[in-house]
């Protein structure tokens, strides 16, 4: 359960050049769908559906920062679809991956891929840092 009072620690930002993409395509979108409008389309409501979701997207990017690091956790906001949050007692390393995901090893030595398209490319190394140090800290604080 999240607590609501709780501070976050660190934020990790988004490459403005995904954000810069995606909102000039919504705006394309919506031009197109308030041309077809009003020149009395039907197209329009099948282009205006499209156009709604990609500008909540483009909003919802520009308003949020990709990652977010807490004293417990950190949550990955890569889309308006994918918020996860993950809890750094459950993960025992993190591990590069390439340069578009992490590596993240549970303690049952399952891994799962983390990617990182769309953060920026000056926070990669210092995310995966920061997520192996609080891991780290965990692990010495286990009573398990």
């Amino acid at each position: 359960m999240k607590n609501e009072k709780e501070e976050p620690k660190e934020y990790f930002e988004r490459n403005i050049l995904v954000v810069i993409i995606i909102v000039a395509i919504s705006i394309a979108l919506d031009w197109l769908t308030i041309h077809l409008f009003l020149d009395v389309n039907p197209w329009g409501t099948l282009v205006g559906v499209p156009a709604i979701i990609l500008s909540l997207q483009a909003l919802w990017l520009v308003v949020n920062p990709y990652a977010i690091v807490y004293e417990d956790r950190f949550e990955i906001k890569q889309s308006l679809f994918y918020n996860k949050h993950f809890y750094f007692l459950d993960a025992k390393a993190v591990k590069s991956n390439g340069n578009l995901s992490l590596l993240m090893i549970y303690n049952d030595n399952e891994p799962e891929k983390l990617s990182l398209f769309g953060i920026r490319p000056s926070h990669k190394e210092a995310f995966r840092q920061k997520l192996q140090g609080k891991i780290d800290f965990s692990l010495k604080n286990r009573s398990f």
